[in-house]
């Protein structure tokens, strides 16, 4: 892309960008209101759609397998160890960080601080 191109694309990006010219003004604070109650409802909607994918999910992972007599959890339990034992260095990563053996967290529980923390300090040092 040679200079020209790439001031040609600017001048697209600076006119499709919110600026004074091309920004509808807002007749009333009566219209605001609703616009930002219109925002506001539909935020909580998208939070009620989120919370109730959660729930179908972990209802989801309760089900059980009439074959094995398993829950999918533990089925998904199985694969996953299953994995780990053949090899499989990020199925292990998992179920280790998963039961709180992932070694940046083992730090911070035995120094009492976080990683951030310890790096403050260090840094704060002179050497």
């Amino acid at each position: 892309m040679n200079v020209r191109d790439k001031e040609n694309v600017m001048e697209r990006e600076a006119k499709a960008m919110a600026n004074e010219q091309n920004l509808k003004p807002i007749l009333d604070s009566q219209r605001a209101r609703e616009l930002q109650e219109k925002s506001v409802q539909k935020r909580k909607e998208n939070i009620e759609k989120e919370k109730s994918f959660k729930a179908m999910l972990l209802l989801a992972l309760e089900e059980i397998n009439k074959e094995t007599g398993k829950t999918k959890r533990e089925e998904l339990n199985d694969a996953i160890i299953e994995r780990a034992l053949k090899g499989d260095t990020k199925a292990y990563e998992v179920i280790r960080d998963t039961v709180g053996e992932k070694p940046i967290d083992k730090a911070a529980v035995a120094t009492g601080n976080t990683f951030e923390e310890a790096l403050e300090r260090v840094e704060g040092d002179e050497y």
